[in-house]
């Protein structure tokens, strides 16, 4: 309280303040100041004069929770509230003063360690602050999964489920590897060394002559691949120098090779085929024994060595063998214009009996190779008779004798005509005491 009074030009002010007591309660005390002429003259002493009377008493020392901001402190709130701004200690409350502010901090555990429970920044550590603690194996502040670092501040790895960027194609989360994502986070192809469905098989190399292709396909005959030790070649089609059993073309393999030039391939000659793997044909230039050839001059001419059915040229056969045969009649019958050795015959000089032309040696001791040699040769098919008409024809005078020998013989020594005895004529029969009776060409 301060009084004023209107007597004097002094002015003397009260001031009332609290001093604690023992209980804790505070009482209120008086200072008085006096103002003279503008000016102020305070004074204190152990008494002092005023209207009252009273003695004063001294002014107790500021403490922290007074409510007064005395030197020494940041603040004073006088109250007992430790968690607001302004703590028990008159201090700002600040992060690492070991006091949680309320509503403010998480955690205040008044050290400058980062990496315990509670943050420099004092928050409750937790996974995605950014700070590593205990029990994570990174923290990298955010909570994207397809980083290198999860939500769950774990390192990302290939199977935890999530797909890194940038790393994986895919996590399926599993070990199955021959589903749509391998065990390597890859998206399967044909490559990649694991069998996916759809795929014969897979290496994982780009070899494409052993056991599995670069498509990964097994390899087969047709695929335009040279299977290593087992297949010859591979054209994907037949060729000139590839079967389609993927063999090198060769006559005799017994693969028809129609590109090749083959008609047959029987593996070696037959009857139908020829062993240059062409269609056995009379005619075709190719001796073919088994198909009944005997030659093959590949021409159809019947005039020279090998007539048209692929035969040796002979007499007899009905073709005229230019400059061998005079003619060749195809018939066995001696006594026609052709002889059965296609000689053309002559007018007969001799005698004509039984399709024969006959002549009786003009001298003893004489063959009928020798008699005929000047008439076209001996014609043994025609001498060949029984009995001895010709020696009586030519010899009417001799005795009619019995057959004896396989030619007549007019004998000289008994003056008889023997007769053949129907066996085969021997051309070159003689005897000193006859003169033999021939048939000849001519």
């Amino acid at each position: 309280m301060t009084t004023f009074s209107s007597d004097t030009a002094a002015t003397t002010a009260m001031t009332t303040t609290t001093a604690p007591t023992s209980e804790g309660l505070t009482e209120p005390t008086t200072a008085s100041e006096t103002t003279s002429g503008g000016t102020t003259d305070a004074s204190a002493s152990d008494s002092t004069s005023g209207s009252s009377g009273e003695p004063a008493t001294t002014a107790p020392a500021p403490v922290c929770g007074d409510g007064v901001v005395d030197a020494g402190e940041d603040c004073d709130d006088g109250n007992q509230e430790d968690g607001d701004v302004c703590t028990n200690g008159c201090k700002n409350a600040a992060c690492g003063d070991g006091i949680v502010q309320t509503d403010v901090e998480d955690c205040d555990d008044g050290n400058a360690e980062d990496l315990d429970a509670c943050s420099n920044l004092c928050v409750a550590a937790a996974c995605g602050d950014g700070v590593l603690q205990a029990g994570e194996t990174c923290d990298d502040g955010n909570d994207v999964d397809t980083d290198a670092c999860t939500a769950v501040c774990e390192m990302a790895v290939c199977g935890d489920g999530l797909v890194q960027e940038g790393v994986e194609a895919c996590d399926d989360g599993n070990d199955i590897d021959d589903d749509a994502c391998t065990n390597t986070c890859a998206s399967p192809k044909c490559g990649d060394k694991v069998k996916q469905p759809g795929e014969d098989c897979d290496d994982g190399n780009l070899v494409d002559t052993d056991e599995c292709t670069q498509t990964c396909k097994a390899p087969t005959c047709g695929d335009g691949f040279i299977h290593a030790g087992v297949e010859e070649c591979d054209d994907k089609i037949e060729s000139l120098t590839c079967d389609l059993d993927c063999t090198k073309a060769k006559c005799g393999d017994k693969t028809l090779n129609k590109t090749a030039g083959e008609t047959c391939d029987d593996g070696a000659e037959s009857a139908q085929c020829n062993a240059n793997c062409t269609a056995a044909k009379c005619g075709d230039g190719v001796l073919n024994k088994l198909a009944g050839e005997v030659c093959d001059d590949g021409n159809m001419v019947n005039t020279d060595a090998c007539v048209g059915v692929c035969a040796a040229a002979k007499c007899g056969d009905g073709f005229v063998q230019a400059g061998v045969e005079d003619c060749d009649d195809g018939n066995n019958v001696d006594n026609d214009q052709c002889s059965n050795t296609c000689k053309v015959k002559v007018a007969c000089a001799g005698w004509v009996n039984k399709g024969g032309c006959w002549y009786t040696a003009p001298n003893l001791n004489m063959n009928c190779t020798t008699v005929c040699a000047t008439h076209g040769g001996f014609n043994p098919a025609t001498s060949q008779h029984t009995g001895n008409e010709v020696g009586m024809h030519f010899w009417p005078n001799k005795a009619n004798g019995g057959t004896w020998m396989s030619v007549e013989c007019s004998s000289t020594d008994n003056n008889t005509n023997w007769g053949a005895n129907g066996q085969a004529p021997d051309a070159n029969f003689s005897h000193a005491a006859c003169y033999v009776n021939c048939s000849c060409n001519n």
